[in-house]
């Protein structure tokens, strides 16, 4: 039997060395013809940047007047012949080019390729592998022809590679290299390409056989469910944009896969799909992507959830039919503009009776198709509500006249109201005219007063109803059946106003909010959404609720536990996480997967979604939002599978609040808050001196919802917050919150949690110098920082699982990463692939009788036994198992 074991593991190896046998490499500047200048405007500067290209050097052109053109002989030996696929490493999305073999019809490569990887050589340089697709080529010499479309443009190749079998960039190495050097105590992060080979650790087997198998999501109480089984599901989810509809069909169905076999089982789609020069108009070339995209999941047991509109995307003009627009952002108009209301149905008209064609279904009729999401991130109540500034004269002509007819409605004359509401005017007052002004959101908190109460409850009802019909309208016209998300966003106020647009977004089917958390990054207008030379950070640990706000001086920033994690369950629907991630830079992301699971598990969450990648495969570098890396997705198969299996008992209420609608219209607000979390790109939306948070009589702890779900329900009659005794769960003296179920233990003195479950244990934070006792493993690392956690993959008790999951990281970088120095500090250089790893190092074992009995085989990263460790990877039994230094999962078990 071992015999048998190591043959085939040799096969396996040596057929991943064949890719590398058999693949066509060749560098750009080896042209056998072509008229790119001699000075290359993009060359490196120095031999750092020339290290990051392949050969050193690349070929370019910036603005040459002229098409660019470049031949190539490409010498195609018999065992490579046949269908290869073609890369090239290119100048970002710069420098669209057609391409052809011989006399073969030319392809075209766009402005809009999909980048497969990313290695910076400077600012604003750097250099990107692109699929060009498949092509069929025969023995022999063959001439390639490359041509830059645009003789105004510019844009550099660095080299190209034809391969018959799967490939995964990793800068300028060529299949089967390997860049192993790194630093001492840490270890090059460079898996092969996933072949999906057998493994027990493949989640894919979680899955519906095709997503959509047991019917439509619909909301069942506080759970989502199956329509047609009634088998309640949670989700596990990333978020993808655009790019990947850039992907050909092959790359797209193997990312489904990988996102199976990691435990995905829903994707959001976060993208627009209107023209850009004719919003009106829909992309029918981003439809037919999206639809490949989306069968792709499908088949993959993945659903899908459609978020199409984000004001951010639309910077309308007055050509639009937009008057006072002029590139601007329309934060808060779909609210209240007809016309825009109009173009935004069409858009979703045209969407969902679309055909997929390969499904034969149309989106809405396909249960694949989970949610449908209305507005990302927007509110009336947010900061971006400013009339007159980001909101134009025309805009707040109509917001006024609205304001005055509802006032009309409701019983009060314009004049009367403005009369007895008495206090300065606002900017917009007109009775005569059927005006009456709105206040911006800094104005509106500070006054509280009769006024600012009408504008409360006029902008509430405004976005409810808004949210009612279009939700009306997907289900009733365009026969949507699967479950509508309202919104996901914020308010200047949490407690003033968030449970109002809460109580708004409640006209959907589901809750739903976004959340962020990292150590503050300055610098440069660029940290919203990059990492870059010259800016500053430090680090934050979750854990321990450090601050994420850059240091002032004189004043000292409290720690919160107001983490984006916190998920309060409104009014018995079911809810979500839409967007959550641990940003960069940040050294504390390894908590992130463990604590997602557990305590989305006890208060009752029924999606995560990560956000956000736009690899298909593993991250080669660290990026702002990136999760495609070894500490987060890296720890999707345990976290995973603790979550999506129930692995963690649900909590009891910590607290049950019951909120009077006319109450939060006049602005007495609710009994707690429940955090805002921005990420640093929308942070700029508030203020810099916006008011600090009230510290208005909590009757609820901000520790609570570490203990079990907060409950909230708003309606006409109200009534009182009932908050059980916590004074069990709450440890003050050693700063240590126990959970109801007993399961979870956060203590966020020393920044240590820990899970003990019948098939679940594990702890991640600072673990080194500690012994942690659970109810079966006994964990006893040297990390520093980082997350160890054994699931069972059968089922089973841990006391009794015949096949278990032992899973360990630590912290990430890139090679070169360089900020000397603590606390904020400059970064100096951001370094690039490969990215890296801590070792792991100490000691993991199972008490219970047949521990000396249960053989632990290491992993690779891909599931499949370590060919590099012993012959079959066997290195001891579940009595002492000795972590490997660059090991992340063992098999205990067989």
């Amino acid at each position: 039997m071992i015999a048998l074991r190591v043959a085939t593991l040799l096969l396996w190896f040596l057929a991943a060395l064949g890719a590398a046998d058999r693949s066509i490499w060749w560098e750009a500047e080896d042209a056998a013809a072509e008229n790119f200048p001699a000075a290359n405007p993009f060359a490196p500067l120095n031999a750092q940047e020339a290290s990051a290209l392949s050969g050193g050097s690349w070929i370019g052109a910036s603005k040459p007047g002229e098409i660019m053109f470049a031949e190539y002989d490409v010498v195609v030996p018999p065992e490579s012949a046949g269908s290869l696929r073609f890369y090239v490493r290119k100048f970002w999305q710069h420098g669209p080019f057609r391409w052809r073999f011989d006399d073969r019809p030319w392809t075209t490569c766009g402005a809009d390729a999909a980048l497969l990887d990313t290695v910076e050589l400077r600012q604003f340089i750097c250099a990107n592998w692109v699929s060009l697709g498949s092509v069929e080529l025969a023995a022999g010499t063959h001439r390639l022809r490359v041509e830059l479309l645009d003789a105004d443009g510019g844009g550099a190749f660095d080299c190209f590679l034809l391969t018959p079998d799967p490939f995964t960039p990793r800068g300028k190495l060529k299949p089967g290299e390997r860049q192993s050097d790194a630093p001492a105590g840490w270890f090059a992060f460079d898996p092969d390409p996933d072949r999906f080979a057998p493994t027990p650790i493949d989640l894919r087997r979680l899955n519906e056989a095709a997503a959509g198998d047991g019917g439509f999501i619909r909301p069942d109480g506080e759970r989502l469910v199956h329509s047609t089984t009634g088998k309640p599901v949670r989700f596990w989810a990333i978020n993808c944009g655009p790019d990947v509809l850039k992907l050909d069909a092959a790359t797209m169905d193997a990312f489904a896969r990988r996102l199976a076999k990691l435990g995905v089982n829903l994707v959001r789609y976060h993208g627009p799909f209107w023209k850009p020069d004719a919003i009106a108009e829909l992309d029918p070339d981003r439809i037919e992507r999206f639809c490949r995209f989306q069968a792709a999941l499908k088949r993959q047991g993945i659903y899908t959830e459609l978020s199409i509109y984000f004001p951010l995307w639309l910077q309308l003009r007055p050509q639009d039919g937009f008057a006072g627009y002029d590139g601007t952002v329309p934060f808060a108009l779909l609210y209240l503009d007809e016309r825009l209301q109009r173009i935004y149905r069409g858009w979703w008209q045209g969407l969902l009776a679309t055909v997929n064609p390969h499904t034969g279904l149309a989106l809405a009729e396909d249960p694949a198709l989970a949610f449908a999401e209305l507005v990302n991130e927007d509110s009336c109540f947010f900061w971006t509500f400013k009339p007159y500034d980001v909101i134009p004269a025309a805009t707040m002509d109509a917001f006024e006249r609205r304001f005055a007819a509802w006032l009309e409605r409701s019983g009060l004359a314009p004049g009367r109201a403005l009369a007895d509401w008495g206090g300065p005017p606002v900017r917009g007052d007109d009775a005569a005219a059927g005006r009456v002004g709105l206040m911006g959101m800094w104005d509106l908190t500070q006054r509280r007063d009769a006024r600012a109460q009408a504008q409360t409850r006029f902008l509430a009802e405004l976005q409810r109803t808004f949210y009612a019909d279009i939700a009306a309208y997907l289900r009733d016209q365009l026969r949507f059946r699967g479950s509508v998300i309202a919104s996901n966003w914020i308010t200047a106020d949490a407690r003033l106003l968030g449970p109002l647009d809460k109580w708004s977004t409640s006209a959907g089917d589901v809750m739903d909010h976004h959340g962020y958390y990292g150590g503050p990054h300055v610098g440069s207008d660029r940290v919203g959404y990059s990492v870059n030379v010259g800016e500053h950070y430090d680090d934050a640990c979750a854990l321990r609720f450090d601050p994420t706000d850059a240091p002032v001086a004189g004043k000292t920033t409290p720690r919160s536990a107001s983490l984006p994690l916190m998920d309060v369950q409104y009014d018995g629907k079911p809810s979500m996480i839409s967007e959550l991630g641990w940003t960069q830079p940040n050294r504390f992301r390894a908590d992130l997967p463990l604590l997602a699971a557990a305590y989305g598990s006890l208060q009752g969450t029924d999606a995560i979604c990560f956000f956000a990648t736009v690899s298909p495969s593993w991250d080669r570098s660290i990026g702002k939002f990136a999760i495609h890396d070894p500490a987060i997705m890296g720890q999707f198969p345990a976290a995973a599978l603790m979550y999506r299996a129930g692995m963690i008992t649900a909590g009891t209420p910590s607290a049950a609040v019951r909120l009077k609608l006319s109450d939060l219209f006049a602005l007495k607000g609710s009994p707690f808050d429940p955090g805002q979390n921005l990420d640093a790109l929308r942070a700029r939306d508030v203020p810099g001196a916006a008011p600090a948070a009230r510290a208005d009589a909590s009757l609820i702890d901000p520790l609570a919802w570490l203990i079990g779900p907060i409950a909230v329900a708003i309606d006409d009659a109200g009534g009182a917050t009932v908050v059980p005794d916590l004074s069990s769960r709450i440890d003050r003296a050693a700063s240590v919150v126990t959970s109801s179920t007993g399961e979870l233990r956060w203590d966020h003195a020393n920044g240590l949690v820990t899970v003990d479950s019948p098939q679940a244990q594990g702890a991640t934070g600072f673990l080194a110098g500690r012994t942690i006792t659970l109810g079966c493993a006994r964990i006893a690392v040297a990390l520093d920082y980082g997350s160890v956690l054994v699931v069972a993959l059968d089922g089973k008790p841990l006391a009794s699982s015949q096949k278990m999951l032992l899973q360990v990281m630590s912290e990430e970088s890139n090679s070169g990463w360089t900020a000397p120095g603590t606390g904020l500090r400059a970064i100096t250089a951001t370094g690039g692939p490969p990215m890296l790893a801590k070792t792991f190092a100490g000691r993991v074992s199972l008490s219970r009788p047949d521990a000396a009995g249960l053989p632990v085989t290491a992993l690779g990263v891909d599931g499949t036994v370590d060919v590099a460790i012993g012959a079959v990877g066997v290195i001891g039994t579940a009595a002492d198992i000795v972590l490997k230094p660059s090991t992340m999962y063992y098999l205990i078990g067989r």
